[in-house]
């Protein structure tokens, strides 16, 4: 399976709908005629299993990190939905949150060899190296932000260490490890506090930091989601933060739009029902539809562009 067809879903606070979007994509991507697997990756936290009706999992991620099982199909978890299998992290805990590199992409690479079209995974809140990582490995790189200053916050907090952190790895590619760790270092001497100006640092350096940090700016284009939205002003908060991640990152942050808050969102929380099969008609559902196939478009134009790029490069 190409990396392209993993969608990874995060964003840094915890309450922000990043699970009720996960999930429901999911659900539309198996309806579209997609088979799916949902990885609740949200460590501690994990309750997918719960949403989507299942029982309790006996087995999870550390069983396959710790090698007692070696084939990860052994952790699906097939649901009423047609085509949507789960893996669940219900019974995994913070015993696994310092998961090392070489494991996430061992991890990773055995979910793309599953017989699958699409793995949605739900990570958990926060910019740990866990999250971040899982992020980064995925084709499309997905962010739920709410209209409130904390989020945003968060937000911004998480697209800056996720760009470091994509950075820092993709360095040794290019033997500029050494360029590269002591500027990311808080409180350098170098005066690099945001991506902007780590962008600017590099390429002041010229020849191959040039090139590298040029790549890394094509490699790194996050999109986000806007949730929980009430009002027009709340609407505008997309474009903004596309605007200022510009401005002030010199990153481009793809806005999809925004879900309104609604009255079936709440419904559906409360009764551990996807929104989806319950409300399938509502506008927040229609609104995600739209979004869910502008990714798609997106993805399949830039899969379109990618081929004839290879082949002229024969």
């Amino acid at each position: 399976m190409e990396q392209k067809n993993i969608w990874a879903i995060g964003g840094g606070k915890g309450g922000v709908g990043k699970s009720f979007v996960a999930g429901n994509l999911g659900i539309l991507l198996a309806q579209s005629g997609y088979k799916v697997i949902l990885a609740d990756l949200d460590l501690g936290g994990a309750n997918l299993h719960t949403w989507l009706g299942v029982n309790s999992p006996t087995k999870g991620l550390s069983d396959f990190i710790g090698r007692e099982i070696l084939n990860i199909s052994k952790l699906l978890i097939p649901t009423q939905i047609p085509g949507l299998s789960l893996i669940s992290g219900a019974k995994d805990g913070v015993e696994i949150a310092n998961l090392k590199h070489t494991q996430k992409r061992r991890f990773l690479s055995a979910l793309r060899n599953l017989d699958a079209d699409y793995i949605v995974i739900d990570l958990g809140a926060g910019t740990s190296y866990n999250t971040v990582d899982f992020f980064l490995l995925a084709g499309s790189q997905i962010m739920v932000v709410i209209p409130e200053p904390t989020s945003i916050e968060n937000a911004y907090r998480f697209i800056k260490n996720s760009f470091f952190r994509q950075v820092f790895h993709n360095s040794k590619k290019y033997r500029l490890r050494s360029v590269v760790t002591p500027v990311l270092k808080k409180d350098n001497q170098y005066n690099v506090n945001t991506p902007k100006d780590l962008i600017n640092y590099l390429n002041k350096l010229g020849g191959s930091a040039t090139v590298f940090i040029e790549k890394q700016l094509t490699l790194f284009e996050p999109k986000i989601i806007l949730n929980q939205v009430r009002t027009q002003r709340d609407q505008q908060v997309g474009p903004s933060m596309k605007e200022a991640c510009s401005k002030y990152f010199k990153l481009n942050l793809k806005f999809m739009g925004y879900l309104a808050e609604d009255e079936s969102v709440r419904k559906s929380v409360l009764e551990r029902e996807p929104l989806a099969l319950t409300f399938p008609d509502g506008v927040p559902m229609q609104q995600l539809k739209t979004i869910c196939s502008d990714i798609l478009q997106e993805e399949s134009e830039k899969a379109i562009k990618n081929n004839l790029l290879s082949q002229l490069a024969l």
